[in-house]
């Protein structure tokens, strides 16, 4: 089961929930367990994986390397 994100129009949180696919329609807001959410896309897959962060040449802000390929 994929993990979706969703945004609530009515108490504006946001929140992840795994959903069978085609089931979308019948998951309900974490907090107040409204209907009217919004899926959005999110940025996890997107951009080609590790190995494009891997071969940038600039810092990441979770350490002080030059490079990311130095971090684990």
């Amino acid at each position: 089961m994929p993990i979706y994100e969703f945004f609530c129009k009515k108490c504006g949180k946001h929140f992840e929930s795994l959903v069978s696919i085609g089931k979308e329609k019948s998951i309900s807001c974490a907090a107040c367990e409204s209907k009217d959410i919004q899926k959005l896309f999110s940025s996890f897959g997107i951009g080609g994986g590790s190995n494009r962060l891997s071969s940038s040449s600039a810092a990441c802000t979770t350490c002080s390397a030059n490079t990311c390929s130095t971090c684990k």
